[in-house]
């Protein structure tokens, strides 16, 4: 069974909308909506925003022995020129980024990294590609905070060149899930790019987008589980 964590409540009844559902479950703030997603077991629910909120959903879902991988999805903003709005970030790794303990561990204190189970990213890909979604495969870095200003931009690629893309929660649930040997892959959908001047969507119409790509690409993805 597929354990899907939705940043965003628009993500997650995106998903419902394509899941026959069979039951519920609530553990604290969290509901879990189980049922079929193209004719595979799945598991739905709704994280919230920042690391804390996803570690708490990861762990509910994880310690279900049922869950057999975890899939993160929500939006992100992007960190290449190349990129646009609405592109899909399949991870290879995601990082704890704000993670520091270098004033006593020196660089080695700096960020956790987590790397995907690479079948996962596989698959991911064929379900973008199938869809024709603009994808690229990239490290996630997650941080509790929302970048605004260009110091924030400067010291993350400084840290972590190679990201893709920003967001709040895929680093949370890297870390949960792979205490719990579970398998997990974060896709983000791109909401800004932080070199670009101007991003043409507003957040309101993007996120309904996003919502129904994220639950596109979740469908796909499960079809070839």
């Amino acid at each position: 069974m597929t354990g899907i964590i939705c940043a965003m409540e628009s993500e997650l009844q995106a998903v419902l909308e394509h899941m026959i559902e069979e039951k519920t479950r609530q553990v604290g703030q969290v509901r879990i909506h189980y049922g079929m997603l193209d004719g595979k077991k799945a598991a739905a629910c709704l994280s919230g925003v920042g690391k804390v909120n996803a570690a708490m959903a990861t762990t509910i879902l994880c310690q279900d022995p049922e869950i057999e991988r975890i899939v993160n999805v929500g939006v992100a903003g992007g960190l290449k020129e190349e990129q646009s709005v609405g592109d899909l970030v399949i991870s290879d790794e995601v990082a704890q980024a704000d993670f520091d303990t270098s004033p006593i561990d020196g660089e080695a204190g700096i960020g956790l990294v987590f790397k995907v189970d690479e079948g996962l990213v596989e698959k991911a890909c064929l379900a973008a590609h199938s869809l024709n979604i603009p994808y690229r495969i990239g490290g996630v870095a997650t941080q509790d905070l929302f970048m605004s200003r260009e110091e924030d931009y400067k010291k993350l690629l400084g840290r972590f060149p190679e990201s893709a893309c920003s967001e709040m929660e895929g680093g949370a649930v890297a870390q949960v899930a792979t205490a719990f040997n579970k398998p997990f892959l974060v896709l983000r959908t791109l909401s800004d790019v932080a070199v670009h001047n101007d991003n043409p969507l507003e957040f309101s119409e993007f996120a309904k987008m996003a919502s129904r790509q994220a639950a596109n690409v979740i469908r796909a993805f499960c079809a070839l589980i």
